[in-house]
This record gives structure tokens, C-alpha cells and sequence, in this order.
């Protein structure tokens, strides 16, 4: 984060960050399957990853100050996950690789937030 304290932008606060996950194991591969069809042994030396994913927010804010300056404030926009269009990510997989369970990941977010000191 930065914040100006002198000049034509005083009073502005830019800032960010960035998440970023490493792949993760999220299934393993299956031996071959049983009379019946169904893959009961899982190879631990197999493992199947979801790729590696970072994440970026952005923030800027500005002070403002009322009343003879008895009363400041803050105007603040957050936006996180700026690139994220939101979808569905698979968590868990099959012995053959296909997913069988997901998590929603949200799309961006816009917080707008106003704090007073009186």
C-alpha cells in the first residue's frame, strides 16, 4: 500500500496484493478395475494435480475531512480477485482423471466502504 501525503494527490491511497496457490493433489490414479467395474485400488505414487493459480486485488482510497476538520473520513474501493470471471473448479477427480466434485469460485468482487472519525 501507499499513501500520498503531499502534492495533488494527497489524500489518495493505492495498494494490492497477490495470491497465488501452488498445484495440489486432488485424486490419485486407479489400478485396474474389479470384475464388477468399479476401480478399488488407488496407485499413492500417482497423484493427479489442479494446476498452480494466483489471484490479484487491488484497493485506492481517499481521506476527506468535514467541519473544520473536526470530522475525517475514508472512501475506500476494494476489488478482489480483479482477472477471476468466476467459475467452476474441480477438487476431486476419479481414478481416470474426470471430476467428481467442485467448488464455486466467485467471480470479481467491487466492496465500496466509507469509515468516519468523529
Amino acid at each position: 500500500n501507499y499513501r500520498f501525503s503531499t502534492g495533488r494527490l494527497k489524500g489518495l491511497g493505492v495498494g494490492g496484493a497477490v495470491r497465488w496457490e501452488d498445484k495440489a493433489a486432488i485424486g490419485y490414479r486407479g489400478g485396474a478395475p474389479d470384475a464388477d467395474g468399479i476401480v478399488r485400488v488407488y496407485d499413492p505414487n500417482q497423484p493427479l494435480f489442479d494446476k498452480a493459480r494466483y489471484y490479484i486485488d487491488f484497493m485506492s482510497s481517499y481521506d476527506l475531512r468535514f467541519a473544520k476538520d473536526k470530522i475525517r473520513a475514508r472512501v475506500q474501493l476494494n476489488i478482489r480477485n480483479v482477472f477471476e470471471k468466476g467459475r467452476l473448479q474441480a477438487i476431486g477427480v476419479n481414478p481416470d482423471g474426470s471430476p467428481h466434485t467442485y467448488r464455486i469460485i466467485d467471480p470479481r468482487q467491487f466492496i465500496l466502504s466509507t469509515t468516519f472519525d468523529l
